[in-house]
C-alpha cells in the first residue's frame, strides 16, 4: 500500500479513482499509459451510506472487476501540505531528517503521522540555494480509516492521493512552450491554486473562498469577493515570481464550474496575465462523449487522480 503521491504505479488497464463523501460514491476509470491524450474510460456514482457494505455494493454496481487498481483522495481537512526547507543531510537520511523537521508544521506528535515528500524542483546550476520540499502529513489513525473502509469493502486500494497532485496532473496537460501554468479551482472546501511547470508542482495554496460564494447573485458582495480573490492571487503570484524567476507563467486556468460565473472575465481584465477556462475535452478523451461543465466540476480531482503517470515522480 502506498500512502500519498509517491508510491503507486499505474497498470496498462489504467487506474480507478474512487471517493466516498456525503451520500455518494463517485469513480473515474482512466488510462494515461499511452502517448497522447489521457482517456477517461468511464465514470459514475452510486449511493453511499457511510459503511463498507454500501461501498462494496457501489463498486460492484460500477462493474470494475476484482483486478482493478484503485486510488482514493484524502479530504482537505484530513491532511496538511507544507513547504519545508530540507536539512543538509545525505539523500539516504533525508526522509528521517524531514520527519523531525515536520515538528515545525504539524500540531501532533510526529510518531502519530503518516507522511510523504514531494520535492520542489530547484533551478539547474543554482548551487548554494536552499532546497525545499513539500511535506504531506496526516494522522496515521485518519489514514487507517480510509484503508479500513476499502479493505472491509474488498475494494483493491493501491494508493491514497491528495487534491494538489491530482490538480497538478490536469494542469500539466495545459502547459505549452515550456512555460508554467496556474490552475485555480473552487469547490465546497475552498479554492486551490497550483502552479505547474514541466509536469512538476511548484506551488500549492488554498484560499478560503468557496464555489458557492463565487456564484452569489448579490452584485456588491460578488464585487468585493472578486476583489479579494484578485488581491490574494496577485500577492501569491508576485511571491512565486520572486522565488521562481526562471519560470514564465503563461496563463491561469480557471477550473470547471457547476454554473457560469463572471470570475474568469474579471480576472482576465485585472490580473495582467492570460486567464482561460478549463474544458477537459480539449486535453483528454472521453469514451462515450465529454461531460458537461457541472459534471467536470464534480469529478475534477477524481479525473486528475485517475490520470496519474507511471513514472517515479509522485
Amino acid at each position: 500500500m502506498g500512502f500519498f503521491p509517491g508510491f503507486a504505479r499505474q497498470t496498462k488497464a489504467g487506474l480507478v479513482a474512487l471517493r466516498a463523501e456525503a451520500d455518494k460514491v463517485r469513480y473515474v476509470h482512466a488510462d494515461a499509459t499511452d502517448p497522447g491524450k489521457p482517456v477517461v474510460l468511464s465514470f459514475g456514482l452510486a449511493t453511499w451510506r457511510g459503511d463498507a457494505g454500501s461501498l462494496a455494493r457501489a463498486y460492484k454496481e460500477f462493474g470494475l472487476g476484482k483486478n482493478a487498481r484503485c486510488a482514493t483522495l484524502l479530504a482537505a481537512g484530513d491532511y496538511q501540505i507544507s513547504a519545508v526547507e530540507a536539512p543538509n543531510v545525505p539523500e539516504a537520511e533525508l526522509s528521517t531528517a524531514m520527519r523531525w523537521r515536520m515538528k515545525e508544521v504539524i500540531d501532533y506528535p510526529v510518531e502519530q503521522a503518516t507522511y510523504d515528500l514531494l520535492e520542489i524542483p530547484a533551478v539547474e546550476g543554482a548551487a548554494g540555494r536552499s532546497r525545499w520540499i513539500y511535506v504531506i502529513a496526516a494522522r496515521s489513525e485518519r489514514v487507517k480509516t480510509y484503508v479500513d473502509r476499502f479493505d472491509e469493502a474488498k475494494v483493491p486500494l493501491a494508493v491514497i492521493d491528495i487534491p494538489e497532485t491530482a490538480q497538478r496532473n490536469i494542469a500539466a496537460l495545459y502547459e505549452r512552450e515550456s512555460k508554467g501554468v496556474g490552475l485555480l479551482y473552487f469547490d465546497a472546501a475552498g479554492g486551490l491554486l497550483t502552479v505547474t511547470s514541466g509536469g512538476e508542482l511548484y506551488l500549492a495554496r488554498r484560499f478560503d473562498f468557496t464555489e458557492s460564494q463565487i456564484r452569489q447573485d448579490n452584485e456588491a458582495y460578488r464585487d468585493d469577493l472578486y476583489s479579494r480573490i484578485l488581491v490574494e492571487l496577485q500577492r501569491t503570484l508576485d511571491n512565486f515570481e520572486r522565488q521562481h524567476g526562471h519560470i514564465v507563467l503563461a496563463r491561469i486556468m480557471l477550473g470547471p464550474e457547476p454554473e457560469p460565473a463572471p470570475l474568469a472575465a474579471y480576472l482576465q481584465s485585472n490580473l495582467g496575465v492570460e486567464v482561460a477556462e478549463v474544458a477537459l475535452e480539449e486535453v483528454m478523451q472521453f469514451r462515450g462523449g465529454a461531460p458537461d461543465a457541472k459534471t467536470q466540476w464534480e469529478y475534477f480531482h477524481l479525473i486528475g487522480c485517475a490520470i496519474r503517470s507511471e513514472g517515479p515522480s509522485p
